[in-house]
């Protein structure tokens, strides 16, 4: 077996796939929050506007997540190895290309496309990899060491975004990922080459362009749902010069609706190549592990709980009480460094205590730490206030991150591990784009709601609820096309009794919007614990096909 070679090595060579893997997974992690910081500057820089950006940030989004299925599949027919090092060097020019990029289309080619087909292929294999080149044991602690460094970049690309962008500039940041993908390649010499799919075994070209199509339009609907409503369209939703808003509908149902009847017929396509002996892209024992997809449930609920608190508090922090980015980054360390050192620190306990258990032990010390963080949370908030609230999230967030992912992996064949990750990590990217588009369009939607609402009582002006909602549209359109000069001047226009009466609305209403948006994520934590209890209490460890055949064979021959 693989694992058995990496046993007889020792110090680096034994450590090293484990190394790879984290700093692999660090870099794609970090830069999907390292830049949100930096957009002003970009937009400066690149002479070009804040929606070109964002959407170069979205479209780096939407290609992972499509060609994670495709990735993940890559690996078991050509090498687990292979494809994890073309992924490597595809992510290391493309920073490089979005490092030294002049102009926007640049930027994207760098960013979007071509880091975003190499975080396809090192996501899920990142994964494989433990599972391929490690025993149980050393995966349970490969798979702590991943989660914690899956949290820990995630919650300090803003303050390392914020640095560079402050302080020197944001191309660092690219450039920075250049050097760690060139310092990855030394460490996959000591990488067991592993293919775990049949030999002569070729990608299955229609399943991959339908899980392609199918998950884009299921991301681009939730990414758009922010700006243009979940139903009803909050504005128009233009195609070139074209009004693209059929029945009067956002465009988010009709994508979703889209791209969910080609995730149908994604499966069903599966299921059709297997009966016909032929392999398909996801086998459907994989699909079919009922264990399997109630642990990707679970961790799709994650995945919107932190990236959705990763959005919303800094932004909060930074809009409404004042904070730079970096002093936004310092309150989230906390959260970092009990996060990564509890990961690190249990990821062993699986063997004395049921994985189960410690997982619903997070979930339930999570929600005491956004619990913690509601009883605290004002305009007057401090540092100091945040460290308990965001250390608890950050344990609770550390022991769920050490066993969930092991647990989900565990419960499929070995030989199913780079498609299993392929699909775990799709989902996990659903999972983020959800947290954003639901986590962070709340936030806004409620703050200017309760504006909005708070102005017209006090006016003694009465008002529908659609009435409302016009006004809160027309109040965003506002922001995006006014200058911070020129709404600085406007507030400035106007009576200084206006100016204080406004002050203080605002400050009521983004204090209730932020604690409405953390009874939120206590909600989602409270689904995420009932999906929990559909898991089982410790690992399914199972035996590769490899590894039957003989078994069955000599089982025969007694008999």
């Amino acid at each position: 077996m693989a694992h058995n070679e990496t046993e007889t090595r020792t110090g680096v060579a034994f450590w090293a796939p484990m190394i790879a893997a984290s700093l692999a997974l660090f870099i794609v992690v970090v830069d999907s929050t390292m830049m949100n910081v930096a957009v002003p500057t970009i937009v400066k820089d690149l002479n070009t506007n804040v929606s070109s950006v964002q959407g170069v940030i979205s479209l780096y989004s939407l290609i992972m997540a499509s060609l994670m299925l495709v990735g993940g599949k890559l690996g078991a027919i050509r090498g687990v190895k292979k494809i994890f090092i073309v992924g490597i060097i595809i992510y290391g020019v493309g920073t490089l290309v979005a490092a030294i990029s002049w102009n926007i289309t640049v930027l994207a080619i760098g960013w979007s496309l071509l880091e975003g087909i190499g975080a396809a292929m090192i996501l899920p294999l990142a994964f494989a990899l433990l599972v391929t080149n490690y025993g149980p044991r050393e995966q349970a602690i490969g798979f702590g060491i991943l989660g914690g460094v899956q949290a820990s970049a995630a919650a300090v690309g803003p303050i390392l975004g914020g640095i560079l962008t402050t302080y020197f500039t944001w191309r660092l940041g690219f450039a920075g990922e250049v050097l760690i993908a060139i310092a990855i390649l030394p460490f996959t010499r000591y990488i067991v080459e592993k293919k775990t799919a049949e030999k002569g075994t070729t990608l299955d070209w229609t399943g991959a362009l339908l899980s392609f199509v199918g998950l884009f339009s299921l991301v681009l609907g939730l990414i758009l749902a922010g700006r243009y409503g979940w139903w009803d369209a909050k504005r128009p939703f233009m195609i070139g010069d074209i009004q693209a808003n059929i029945f009067g509908l956002s465009p988010t149902p009709i994508l979703v609706a889209f791209g969910l009847a080609l995730v149908v017929a994604f499966i069903h396509w599966q299921i059709r190549r297997e009966k016909k002996g032929q392999t398909p892209l996801v086998r459907m024992r994989v699909l079919g592990n009922w264990t399997f997809l109630t642990g990707v449930s679970a961790n799709v609920f994650q995945s919107m709980v932190i990236t959705g608190l990763l959005f919303v508090l800094p932004l909060y922090l930074q809009s409404a009480i004042g904070y730079s980015a970096f002093q936004s980054g310092l309150a989230i360390l906390p959260f970092s460094i009990a996060t990564f050192a509890v990961s690190l620190g249990t990821s062993s306990w699986g063997e004395r205590f049921a994985p189960k258990l410690l997982i619903q032990i997070g979930v339930v010390l999570m929600a005491l730490g956004t619990f913690l963080l509601y009883n605290v949370i004002s305009i007057q908030i401090t540092l100091g206030e945040m460290i308990i609230p965001l250390g608890v999230f950050g344990i609770g967030m550390g022991l769920l991150m050490a066993h969930l992912v092991n647990l989900i992996l565990s419960s499929v064949n070995p030989d199913d591990s780079p498609e299993a990750s392929g699909v775990n990590n799709a989902m996990d990217q659903l999972g983020n784009s959800l947290g954003t588009a639901v986590v962070g369009s709340l936030l806004m939607a409620f703050f200017l709601g309760n504006v909005v609402s708070t102005v017209l009582t006090e006016a003694q002006v009465e008002s529908t609820s659609q009435d409302r909602a016009q006004i809160v549209t027309a109040w965003e359109d506002a922001r995006e096309t006014f200058t911070e000069a020129e709404r600085k001047q406007f507030f400035e226009s106007l009576p200084t009794e206006v100016q204080q009466g406004l002050d203080e609305i605002a400050d009521k209403a983004v204090v209730t919007a932020m604690e409405d948006v953390l009874l939120v994520i206590v909600g989602l934590l409270l689904i995420m614990f009932l999906l929990s209890t559909f898991l089982p209490k410790r690992e399914e460890r199972k035996i590769p096909l490899a590894e039957r055949v003989p078994d069955v064979a000599s089982e025969e021959a007694s008999g």
